[in-house]
């Protein structure tokens, strides 16, 4: 949820007029804090995750599920019992129909830990549940299938439209200033996906503007909100391998994204994509229409590398703005290196979107604020985050760009698997670089309908380790001569998914994600019980990259076609929608008594 506003919050106006001043002291801000904790070290590789619930109320004898706009209610009770503080941590999100929730305390390093997970998980749902009706549900969904339908209300109650959206200061104030900064509304595109009865044309025309032929307009801010991913968060144990970490995970990203596809159908429609990711950033889109071709998004996908080790010639043949000079030189003057100040400096150079009175009463160096404020307002698919107290968590690396899965098991399996590769990347010192233009063509070939299936993605196949026969490294110092001497273009490929997750199969051949993560297993003596115990998770990593288990974009899709009141005409309608709620909670319900 980010850190509370305190003070009057800006107008617009305001906040633009007092941008150059924020951002000099968020970058002084930003230099003192890197100064004071560059050589922290915390040698536990602790570690979290989070979920964001979405609160469902089933009306059986309708046949209709809407989401139920009860968030703020459920926090409130959850907060008045100061012992839940050692259960769980929950937080308000940006729609009152989603609760985020992560575990009471991080997770330590010992493998025995992740044996928690799913558990944890699964209590974190039943004590949302406990809250609700009988006829009201926690589910993990990435986006309801009638979000921002037109037909009917989707929400209860069904008054949605002062509603929807959070009453905390914060989410209010982003959500006018993204609308004023642009000066228009933000609106996003999805192809329908074409059935045999398909309207031809098909037409979703908005309130407020010409829609697009054969596709499904989305342009209310507020039915995008409730878009909910699982992302997991880890500590590094000095800033260098944090920022060895974040780099090996940025072209993991598209990866992650096609494995954990669960958004096929929009405003009660099948669609041509399966996920939430660029489209609900589309209507979080805040650049003016002189700056749409030059000036990356606030929500997108990486564009920057940050360890000191990287090798040469990575760099995207476009400029990476925005990018004030100004901050970029101050923050090298200051001592910082050159890749994070170009990583901070982007950051750094954007209007801020969240200021208040309060912050503008008290520039100081000394402060935090403006600079996690600033970075606060920016969503990559990885994001560093340095240290922001002596006491707090230590350098740390957020993995944003997985989708929430349907089930707990799920959940905890992509979890477990994120953090194995986390410590196989940084136990290892594991090459995964990757040039990032084409880190952009993998990010849309992992978009696609079936990616996981269908598409290929560039990937890194050799040189990935310091050994030439793809044994464990001996020393950083291989390792860093082999990152600088396998950036050629022979070292990435296009791969299936099935290849780059389960290796190719073939002698001097990439070995696969999950045979890295075996090779991290034996390096570190983790017993056979205890992989006999990690094997159901990884399983499920192995099947659902071969295609053998389908992701939920691929599930769903099959459920309403399969569904005996579907017309073949893209649409689904109420009773489709509600049945296929009921079987997720079905399937939960069928997780728990069987963890019994």
């Amino acid at each position: 949820m980010g850190r509370p506003l305190e003070g009057r919050p800006l107008t617009w106006s305001e906040a633009e007029e007092a941008g150059p001043v924020i951002r000099k002291w968020a970058a002084e801000q930003l230099l003192r804090l890197w100064h004071k904790q560059r050589a922290r070290s915390d040698p536990e590789p602790s570690w979290g995750d989070e979920i964001e619930f979405t609160l469902v109320d089933m009306n059986t004898r309708e046949s209709r599920a809407t989401m139920l706009l009860d968030q703020e209610r459920i926090l409130r009770q959850w907060a008045s019992d100061p012992e839940n503080e050692e259960l769980a941590s929950f937080q308000a999100e940006w729609a009152t129909y989603v609760v985020e929730t992560s575990p009471a305390k991080p997770y330590a390093g010992a493998i025995s830990e992740l044996f928690k997970v799913e558990q944890d998980m699964r209590q974190r749902r039943q004590f949302v549940n406990e809250f609700l009706q009988p006829h009201q549900h926690t589910l993990s969904l990435s986006t309801f299938p009638r979000v921002g339908a037109q037909d009917h209300e989707w929400t209860t109650p069904t008054s949605y439209n002062n509603k929807v959206c959070s009453s905390k200061t914060r989410y209010a104030l982003l959500a006018n200033n993204v609308h004023e900064r642009p000066q228009g509304r933000m609106c996003t595109y999805f192809p329908v996906y074409r059935d045999i009865n398909t309207p031809s044309p098909f037409r979703d025309d908005p309130h407020s503007r010409p829609g697009l032929p054969n596709h499904v307009c989305l342009d209310e801010l507020e039915a995008g909100i409730g878009c909910s991913s699982i992302q997991t968060t880890f500590q590094a144990a000095n800033e260098p391998e944090a920022r060895w970490l974040y780099d090996q995970f940025v072209p993991l990203g598209p990866v992650f994204l096609a494995l954990t596809a669960a958004t096929p159908i929009w405003k009660g429609y099948l669609v041509e994509t399966d996920i939430r990711w660029q489209r609900f950033g589309d209507l979080f889109d805040d650049r003016r229409h002189s700056e749409m071709e030059t000036m990356l998004p606030r929500w997108t996908w990486n564009r920057t590398y940050i360890s000191q080790e990287k090798p040469s010639g990575l760099e995207s043949s476009r400029p990476l703005l925005p990018m004030d000079k100004g901050i970029k030189a101050r923050l090298m003057e200051g001592g910082m290196d050159e890749p994070l100040a170009e990583h901070f400096g982007t950051i750094l150079s954007r209007d801020p979107l969240l200021p208040t009175e309060s912050d503008l009463e008290h520039l100081n160096a000394s402060s935090t604020r403006l600079f996690d404020l600033m970075q606060g307002c920016v969503w990559p698919h990885v994001r560093f985050k340095p240290p922001m107290t002596d006491d707090g968590p230590g350098w740390l690396v957020e993995f944003r760009p997985m989708e929430v899965q349907p089930t707990d098991f799920e959940n905890a399996a992509f979890s477990i698997f994120t953090y194995l590769l986390s410590r196989a990347i940084s136990t290892l010192h594991v090459n995964f670089y990757l040039p990032i233009d084409k880190l952009g063509d993998a990010w849309e070939q992992s978009q696609r309908r079936n990616a996981v299936t269908d598409s290929r993605l560039w990937f890194r196949r050799t040189g990935w380790s310091s050994n030439p026969v793809h044994t464990l490294r001996q020393s950083k110092t291989m390792c860093k001569d082999e990152v600088h001497s396998a950036s050629n273009e022979d070292a990435y490929s296009r791969m299936t998914l099935d290849q780059i997750v389960n290796g190719e199969g073939v002698p001097g051949g990439f070995p696969g994600l999950l045979g890295i993560v075996q090779q991290y297993l034996h390096y570190t003596n983790v017993s056979p019980m205890e992989q006999a115990r990690l094997a159901p998770y990884l399983d499920l990593i192995e099947k659902r990259a071969s295609g053998a288990n389908p992701t939920p974009a691929t599930w769903m899709r099959d459920y309403v076609r399969q569904h005996e009141d579907y017309r073949q005409d893209s649409y689904v309608s109420e009773k489709i929608c509600h049945d296929m709620m009921a079987e997720m909670v079905r399937m939960n319900e069928a997780e728990s008594r069987a963890a019994c």
